[in-house]
C-alpha cells in the first residue's frame, strides 16, 4: 500500500507541480497533492472491501477570491481526475461514474486555502454547507480576442484561434518554435476577460516583452516578445465593412 501511495504522489507532483503554483499560489501543487493522498488513503481504509465501489466526486472547496484563477486549472484537474481514478482501479475498486474534480466557492475558505470532500453522484457532499456554490467547469467558453495573431520572426504569421494556446520547442505544442534557446514548453496563451494571458512555463531562458522580463502578462497589440532567439509581435487585426485593419504596423519585413 505505501508503495501504491508514493507512486501516487508522485504522478500527482509531476502534473500539479509547477502549473498551480504559478496560476495560484506558491505551494499550491504540494497542498493539494499531499490532500488528496491523504483523502484516498483515509478511504482505502475504511470502504467496505464487499462492495468495492469508490466515490466519484472530489470536490474542492476554494475561496471566492480564487474560484476564477481556479477555474482555469480545468484542464489540469481533469487530468488529475484520470490519475485518481486509474489509481482506485488498480487496488481493484471501481466507478458507476466516471471520476470527476468539482469547485465549491467557499466564503469561510482561506484564499490560499483548500477543502476536499468526496462523495457519489447524486449525493450532496458532506460537511459543505448548503450554501456553498458549486462552480460547473466549463460553464461557458471565454469570448477570443478578435483577430489575434502572433508574428514570429518578422516573416510567420499565425493565428490565434484557441482559449489555450502551448508555445515551445516540443512538437505538440500549438505553436512549434525551432529554436534550442526555447524551453520544450515555453510559455502558455490563456484567454480571460477577452484577452490573452500570457505565462511563462518556468522555462530556461525566461520570456521578456517589450524587453522587460516576465512570468504573467496582458498582452496588448504592438507587443514584442522574445524567448530564445526567437521574436513574437503581438497583434489583432479590426474587421469590419469589407475591410482589415491592422491595430499595429508591424515591424519591417513582416507579413500582417
Amino acid at each position: 500500500m505505501s508503495y501504491f501511495l508514493d507512486s501516487l504522489e508522485s504522478r500527482l507532483k509531476n502534473l500539479l507541480e509547477g502549473t498551480l503554483d504559478r496560476l495560484l499560489f506558491p505551494g499550491a501543487s504540494g497542498s493539494l497533492t499531499n490532500q488528496l493522498v491523504k483523502m484516498i488513503d483515509e478511504k482505502l481504509s475504511t470502504l467496505d472491501l464487499n462492495d468495492s465501489r469508490a466515490p466519484d466526486r472530489i470536490h474542492l472547496a476554494v475561496s471566492p477570491e480564487r474560484i476564477d484563477a481556479w477555474q482555469e486549472l480545468t484542464p489540469t484537474l481533469n487530468q488529475a481526475a484520470e490519475i485518481l481514478e486509474d489509481s482506485w482501479k488498480e487496488q481493484g475498486f471501481y466507478f458507476k461514474h466516471p471520476l470527476e474534480i468539482k469547485l465549491w466557492s467557499d466564503p469561510d475558505q482561506t484564499i490560499d486555502g483548500i477543502g476536499i470532500r468526496t462523495s457519489y453522484q447524486g449525493e450532496v457532499p458532506p460537511n459543505f454547507d448548503t450554501a456553498l456554490q458549486e462552480v460547473p467547469h466549463n460553464s461557458s467558453a471565454p469570448a477570443l480576442p478578435a483577430g489575434a495573431y502572433l508574428i514570429i520572426n518578422g516573416t510567420e504569421q499565425v493565428v490565434l484561434d484557441k482559449p489555450v494556446i502551448n508555445i515551445g520547442r516540443r512538437s505538440t505544442c500549438d505553436v512549434v518554435i525551432n529554436d534550442p534557446m526555447v524551453s520544450r514548453d515555453h510559455l502558455q496563451l490563456r484567454v480571460q476577460q477577452g484577452k490573452y494571458i500570457l505565462f511563462d512555463l518556468s522555462s530556461t531562458g525566461g520570456t521578456t516583452i517589450n524587453n522587460r522580463p516576465v512570468t504573467t502578462a496582458t498582452l496588448k497589440p504592438g507587443d514584442v516578445i522574445r524567448i530564445g532567439k526567437t521574436i513574437l509581435i503581438y497583434n489583432q487585426t479590426l474587421t469590419g465593412q469589407g475591410t482589415d485593419t491592422n491595430l499595429i504596423v508591424p515591424l519591417s519585413g513582416t507579413k500582417p
